[in-house]
């Protein structure tokens, strides 16, 4: 086992930087930083820094408003020489850290692994940064209701409504729960496709977690609820006049 940083990264499909899209752009800066690999995804449902009105994938015309999440996995130093790239290339969006614990990894260098096995402590000191927020992350079934309407998007509205700084939900493409566990969900199979996981993120500070938390435990009936601190190392102010 070895200790190593994932970056996690917001920023809106349609946000532009250099020329290119903006998470192209950040793409081509990992890249260019030696960042071992990048993951890049499409959130289904969600609000961020630059548009506070909820876009939803189905919407066509908020296509561009939606939100994406980018997520890399490295060395400490490695992701700490990448962030300064992420602060001159963001000004609408929100990067964090997480220490993570690497169980298994591919050699790509000349067979040296790509996070040595005994790693000092991270060199990640950035004076910036912000220790104080914590992501609760609420994994919910794509049918669950709350009030007549979907658990996770009565979720992204309430975060909304409690001046949260982002809601992101991310929809899987197969997986089973506590109520499902008999039937394995398929996104490509029309008559299971309607219960599928629901991911929804949410990052702010350790008190608005705090506030937000009674009524995600009480709307969560089905499903897990999970707290964790992060370090954020890139915030733009919210815009509330959007």
């Amino acid at each position: 086992m070895s200790n190593a940083e994932q970056l996690t990264i917001y920023v809106t499909e349609g946000d532009r930087a250099q020329g290119k899209l903006l998470y192209r752009a950040l793409m081509n800066a990992a890249r260019q930083s030696s960042i071992a690999g990048m993951t890049v995804v499409r959130a289904a449902v969600g609000y961020g820094q630059r548009y506070r009105h909820i876009s939803m994938d189905w919407m066509p015309e908020l296509a561009m408003q939606m939100i994406v999440v980018l997520t890399a996995i490295d060395r400490p130093d490695a992701i700490a020489r990448y962030i300064p790239h992420i602060q001159s290339l963001v000004q609408d969006g929100l990067a964090f850290t997480e220490r993570v614990t690497v169980v298994h990894h591919t050699p790509v260098v000349n067979n040296q692994p790509n996070f040595p096995l005994h790693l000092a402590d991270p060199l990640f000191d950035l004076e910036d940064t912000m220790t104080d927020y914590e992501r609760l992350t609420i994994y919910v079934g794509e049918a669950d209701q709350w009030r007549g309407k979907p658990v996770y998007l009565a979720l992204v509205e309430e975060a909304r409504r409690q001046g949260m700084i982002g809601a992101t939900v991310l929809r899987g493409m197969t997986g089973y729960g506590k109520h499902n566990q008999e039937r394995i969900k398929f996104l490509g199979i029309i008559e299971l496709s309607s219960d599928l996981p629901m991911m929804v993120s949410l990052i702010d500070r350790t008190e608005k977690i705090e506030q937000f938390l009674p009524l995600a435990q009480e709307m969560v009936a089905g499903g897990i609820v999970v707290r964790d601190p992060v370090r954020v190392v890139h915030h733009a102010p919210v815009n509330q006049s959007k």
